[in-house]
């Protein structure tokens, strides 16, 4: 008895510090093959068992680029991610998201971040009282396709270096179909570094900026700057479906938008209280160590 062939794929850009090994805890369970996209220099990193990797230098799209034009490996699955390596993630969150992906026939999606997470975006974060919403933006940290929308998608990655304002291209190329774009909000991912970092060395290097380079491209493709995301449709979290063309879903989307993230600041404004805290206790005993030293 042969297995079954596996019908979703993660091809990670990894550097030497990817935290990919730890998606996986229990490979016989996994329903998704991976493959390690190597920009590195160690000829033994990540060669062990459920993982397969490949060599490409360069920044993530061209480099995704290089291999995905290169081999046809990835065609025989109906659905691929394509996160960055410094995400946290669970091996059933990203069973999940590949379900999402599956039951809702969505062709773009992400997964949602944590609350822990460094972000860019607040639209990226997770927000509980949806199940998904619905929007016309999908951040190049973590994109998962459908792999026929792939296909149409990937001349767009050797737009630039960065990879910045195809966030803003893909979900545009949906069109007449915005509802198979989605972050999904019940699974939810950790970015654990900051933005930037020494992936941007070449392009300083080049004397280039994302900016700059996101900007061009959203001229190219006639995308006004300084676009807002937007929701057009969720499901709440009982699964109801909220349509933003409809006046009474829209406010219901609009409230829950604003309850979530009135949670989100106050639990930003709790961890920043408790940081200070930490800080001030090393002082505080200090100072009551030299009083008690005082009236001794």
């Amino acid at each position: 008895m042969t297995d079954k062939p596996k019908r979703s794929l993660v091809v990670v850009r990894a550097g030497d510090q990817s935290l990919h090994p730890q998606w996986t805890s229990d490979p016989a369970a996994r329903v998704w093959d991976l493959v390690v996209s190597y920009f590195g220099n160690d000829p033994v990193r990540f060669r062990g068992a459920g993982e397969n990797r490949i060599d490409d230098k360069g920044q993530k799209y061209p480099g995704l680029l290089a291999l995905l034009t290169r081999e046809d490996f990835w065609r025989g699955y109906d659905y691929i991610w394509l996160p960055d390596d410094d995400l946290a993630a669970e091996q059933s969150a990203i069973d999940n998201l590949f379900d999402s992906m599956a039951r809702l026939d969505l062709a773009l999606a992400q997964p949602a971040l944590s609350w822990t997470s460094y972000f860019s975006h607040l639209v990226t974060l997770s927000h509980p009282s949806f199940r998904l919403r619905m929007t016309n933006f999908i951040e190049i940290m973590a994109p998962c396709f459908h792999r026929p929308f792939l296909e149409t998608c990937l001349p767009t990655f050797g737009e630039n270096m960065s990879g910045w304002g195809l966030d803003w291209v893909w979900p545009r190329m949906l069109r007449p179909s915005p509802h198979r774009c989605a972050i999904i909000d019940h699974v939810v991912v950790t970015h654990t570094r900051p933005v930037g970092g020494p992936n941007y060395d070449p392009l300083r290097a080049a004397g280039v900026t994302p900016h700059a380079e996101g900007e061009a491209l959203l001229r190219r493709f006639g995308i006004p700057l300084g676009e807002a995301p937007a929701i057009f449709a969720a499901l709440d979290v009982d699964g109801n479906l909220l349509e933003g063309a409809r006046p009474d879903d829209r406010a219901r989307i609009v409230a829950l938008l604003a309850r979530d993230q009135a949670a989100f600041r106050a639990f930003r404004r709790q961890r920043k209280r408790e940081a200070a805290e930490r800080l001030a206790s090393p002082h505080q005993l200090i100072h009551a160590s030299r009083a008690v030293r005082w009236r001794q």
